[in-house]
C-alpha cells in the first residue's frame, strides 16, 4: 500500500516513512463484496483496528441508533469502532475495503513517534518563524503581554496578607457590580449550591471561600484583556473562550468522581489551559494579513509555550504553569500513581473534541496515560462518556457564567 494512502488516517499520519514501511508487512485487507456483510459483531473483543479505505459502512449501537461512515470523510480518518468490547455492530453499506492491523502494534508506534517529537522539542518551520517574530516583538517592546485587571490584582493583594479580611475583599468587589453578580451566580451554580441561595457578595464569598473567589475574579476579568479588531481573530478568540469553558466544566465534573482532586483547581486549569492561544491571537491582531489555515496549525503548536509564558508573567503557581506547558505532550506520564489535575484536564480536552470536525487530530481517550490513570479509579470510556452527556446542564450553566 502507498504511504500517502495510509497518511489519510490520523494515527498513521503521525508516523515516519520508516515506521509505515515496517508496519506495512503487518497490515491486511478486508473486502466486502456487497451491503449487509458483518465486519465487527457487537461485543467484539479482539485487539484489531479497522480503517475504511473504500465504500461505506454502518455502525449500529445496542439501542438501535445507527451511523453511516463513508470513505474519505472526516469520520473515516479514525479507526472504526475502536473500543473493546465493541459497542457497535459494524456492517458494510456497500461494497467496501478496509485495512486491518493490530491495535497494540499501531498504538506502540504512535506513542514512540510522539515521544520522539516531544524529546526533540522541535517546532515546525512556520511555527519556529512565528515564535521568533513573537519573541523579537516582545524584546523590542513592539508587543506587550496584557497585565491582569486591577480588580484581580487588588483581590490578590488582600489574599497575600497574613490574615486576609473578608470585609476588605467584599469592599473591593462591591465597587464592581458586574463582578459581584457573576460571583453570586457562581455561588448559586449547581457545583456550589446548598439548600439556600446566596444573595449578597459576602454570602457568595463565604460559600466559595477566599481562594476560589480570587480565582473566579481573575477568570471573570480575563475576557476584557483580549479584544481584537480583525474579524477572523475576533471569531477565533470567541472559539478559544468557548473551548476553555467546555474543558473547565468537564474537568470540574470529573472531580466529583475523583475526590482527591479539587474541583476549583480543575476549573481554573481548564479555563487557562489555552490562554496561550489568546496571547498569540492578540499578537496576530496587529498583522494586516492573516492566513487562517496556517495560523490554526501554529496556534496549536505554540499554545503551550505561549500560555506558560503568560502565566509566568502573571506570577501564577509554577506547578499550574508547567501543566499548561506540557499539555500537548499526550504521552507524558507523571511519577504519581494517581491521576493529577493535569491528567484530568487532558482527558477533559479529549472529551470536549468528541463529535467535532477536528476530533481526528487528537489521540483517543484510551491511548493516553492520563485516561488510564483515571480508569484505574473506575473511569471507563463508556462511563466517562455518560458523565459528560449528563453534564449538558452544567456546561450550559458554566457557559452562561462566563458570558458565552
Amino acid at each position: 500500500m502507498k504511504l500517502n494512502d495510509l497518511r489519510q488516517f490520523e494515527q498513521f499520519s503521525q508516523l515516519s516513512d520508516e515506521q509505515l514501511i515496517m508496519l506495512n508487512a503487518s497490515m491486511k485487507s478486508k473486502r466486502c463484496q456487497k451491503a449487509g456483510e458483518i465486519i465487527l459483531p457487537l461485543g467484539f473483543q479482539s485487539d484489531i483496528e479497522f480503517f475504511l479505505l473504500q465504500g461505506s459502512i454502518s455502525l449500529t449501537a445496542e439501542d438501535g441508533q445507527k451511523q453511516i461512515i463513508k470513505a474519505d470523510s472526516q469520520e473515516a480518518r479514525l479507526s472504526i469502532a475502536r473500543l473493546r468490547p465493541c459497542l457497535y455492530e459494524v456492517r458494510s453499506e456497500s461494497a467496501a475495503q478496509l485495512l486491518v492491523i493490530s491495535g497494540a502494534l499501531l498504538t506502540n508506534e504512535v506513542r514512540a513517534s510522539i515521544e520522539a517529537l516531544n524529546e526533540s522539542n522541535h517546532f515546525s518551520k512556520p511555527a519556529e518563524h512565528f515564535h521568533k517574530c513573537l519573541k523579537s516583538a516582545l524584546e523590542q517592546g513592539k508587543f506587550t503581554l496584557p497585565s491582569l485587571p486591577s480588580v484581580a490584582l487588588k483581590v490578590r493583594e488582600v489574599l497575600e496578607q497574613d490574615e486576609p479580611e473578608l470585609e476588605d475583599l467584599e469592599r473591593i468587589l462591591n465597587k464592581d457590580p458586574s463582578m459581584t453578580a457573576k460571583l453570586v451566580a457562581a455561588a448559586n451554580s449547581s457545583f456550589y449550591r446548598r439548600n439556600t441561595s446566596c444573595k449578597t457578595c459576602a454570602e457568595a464569598i463565604m460559600r466559595l471561600g477566599l481562594d476560589t473567589t480570587s480565582q473566579l475574579v481573575m477568570l471573570f476579568s480575563l475576557r476584557q484583556l483580549f479584544k481584537a479588531k480583525h474579524p477572523w481573530v475576533k471569531q477565533r478568540m470567541t472559539q478559544t473562550w468557548s473551548q476553555s469553558v467546555s474543558v473547565a466544566a468537564i474537568a470540574q465534573l470529573l472531580t466529583l468522581h475523583h475526590s482527591h482532586l479539587s474541583g476549583d483547581q480543575a476549573l481554573l486549569l481548564g479555563l487557562v489551559h489555552n490562554l496561550g492561544e489568546l496571547a498569540i491571537l492578540l499578537f496576530i491582531d496587529q498583522e494586516t494579513e492573516v492566513d487562517p489555515e496556517e495560523m490554526e496549525k501554529i496556534l496549536e503548536e505554540l499554545m503551550p509555550e505561549a500560555g506558560a509564558m503568560l502565566l509566568n508573567y502573571w506570577n501564577f503557581d509554577p506547578e499550574l504553569t508547567e501543566s499548561v506547558r506540557q499539555q500537548n505532550n499526550w504521552q507524558a506520564d507523571s511519577s504519581s500513581d494517581t491521576a493529577t489535575l493535569a491528567d484530568l484536564v487532558k482527558v477533559a480536552r479529549l472529551h470536549s473534541r468528541i463529535g467535532t470536525e477536528d476530533q481526528y487530530r487528537f489521540p483517543r481517550l484510551d491511548e493516553v496515560p492520563a485516561f488510564r490513570k483515571l480508569a484505574v479509579q473506575g473511569l471507563t470510556p463508556e462511563f466517562s462518556l455518560i458523565l459528560v452527556e449528563d453534564a449538558a446542564d452544567q456546561l450550559a450553566e458554566t457557559r452562561a457564567m462566563f458570558g458565552l
